[in-house]
């Protein structure tokens, strides 16, 4: 999805540039200085949808100003939807909802959300409302890309939604960045400078997806059967693990010798099963489905109306079917005394995923890491005597009580 971002002063005199300039998906402007007096039939453009919101003079308190406004180009979206319009002195934003002709499998709609900070309002308060907004949103619409752009002056998203990943890096007006895109998706756009319309102080900001779409997933599972684990089983017990000591120099050679072999006769004896998925597969569409739905593909590309006709039907049933079973299975887990059937129940519904761990590549925690689990292996020594950047040393051991005869008391000091 291509995206132009611009901010400029009375749009509705520029729109004769906008339309030489009109080659994206979606075109975003703010500071309009749109009004009443003003209709939408003075500011179409061919091929585009127009949406606007624009200032409310009574909620922010200027007679002049602001405004924001989307253009959307018809050949990528028809089904457009006004999700929420915010006027305050200290914020405004505009937020749209698109369902385009084609998108990646992974998301199923797109947000975009208009903004505008006025220079003087307080960035707090205004990065907060923001955040409460897409929040909502957010949960409202859990498989929906939010994409965030306009006029954020003095403000940054990031330090509400540490998530979100702003994309323009090229100063916007003189030597600063006052124009800002946002979305939680890494390396989504490619932000390229164009030429200021009219008399705008704002350049006008081209997006150029970098995206690539995550077409499938190929996951490779292992079939534990009865026969499996016998046949493993047999396999490693007539194995002469002799072989490996003898053959080996140290523990670690060892180790990976016989784990080496241990994998290499599961891969042998455990038969192994692979399994396509995409990213939107939902949980209770199965393999049945799926054979299903390419049957009805299949009678559609035959031109049988009877045919798909009747792969239509069985299809819609199957589907119905499958959901109930899903909704009767999930109903289980919440009336079953199991608490974890009940937060894997809770999980399926709210979609919710965990983040992969991941290795952090920083030496210095290392050293504080080593330094922090070797202080018990210092030597035990005054601490004027203990070098500061010590790691490890020898400990040497306390010494010996002193022998005492039968019946002697041992006077503690006081």
């Amino acid at each position: 999805m291509n995206l132009h971002n611009n901010i400029l002063f009375n749009l509705w005199n520029k729109t004769d540039g906008v339309r030489s300039s009109s080659k994206g998906a979606v075109l975003c402007f703010t500071e309009t200085w749109l009004g009443g007096l003003i209709p939408d039939s003075a500011l179409q453009l061919a091929g585009f949808q127009l949406y606007r919101a624009d200032r409310d003079t009574e909620l922010s308190g200027k007679t002049k100003g602001g405004g924001i406004c989307f253009y959307i180009n018809s050949g990528w979206c028809n089904d457009v939807t006004v999700i929420q319009q915010h006027c305050s002195p200290d914020l405004e934003s505009f937020i749209i909802k698109c369902k385009p002709f084609y998108s990646p499998r992974e998301f199923a709609s797109f947000i975009l959300v208009g903004v505008y900070i006025p220079p003087h309002a307080s960035v707090q308060d205004a990065q907060r409302m923001l955040a409460d907004q897409i929040l909502c949103v957010e949960r409202i619409n859990p498989d929906s890309l939010v994409i965030v752009l306009g006029d954020f002056n003095k403000g940054n998203l990031t330090r509400e939604l540490p998530k979100y990943r702003q994309f323009i890096k090229c100063p916007t007006r003189e030597e600063n960045i006052l124009d800002h895109c946002y979305t939680t998706v890494r390396d989504a756009y490619h932000a390229v400078p164009r030429a200021a319309l009219g008399l705008s102080d704002h350049v006008m900001v081209h997006l150029i997806p970098a995206y690539r779409q995550k077409l499938k997933l190929v996951r490779t599972s292992k079939k534990w059967t009865s026969e499996a684990v016998e046949d493993l089983q047999a396999c490693l017990d007539s194995t002469d693990w002799d072989v490996f000591r003898t053959a080996t120099n140290s523990l670690d050679e060892y180790t990976e010798a016989v784990t080496s072999y241990i994998s290499f006769c599961e891969d042998c004896c455990v038969p192994s099963c692979t399994r396509v998925s995409y990213n939107n597969d939902k949980p209770w569409f199965s393999a049945k489905l799926r054979r299903l739905r390419l049957d009805k593909e299949e009678a559609f590309r035959s031109g049988d109306k009877d045919r798909f006709k009747e792969a239509k039907y069985k299809f819609s049933k199957a589907v119905k079917e499958a959901k109930r079973l899903y909704s009767e299975k999930l109903q289980h887990q919440f009336s079953a005394n199991d608490s974890a059937s009940v937060w894997k129940g809770l999980r399926q519904i709210t979609n919710y995923k965990t983040k992969v761990p991941h290795s952090s590549n920083d030496q210095h925690l290392a050293n504080d890491l080593n330094e922090f689990y070797c202080r018990f292996e210092r030597q035990r020594d005054s601490p004027a005597t203990i070098p500061h950047n010590t790691l490890s040393s020898s400990v040497s051991p306390p010494p010996p009580p002193p022998q005492q005869g039968p019946g002697h008391l041992h006077q503690c000091p006081s």
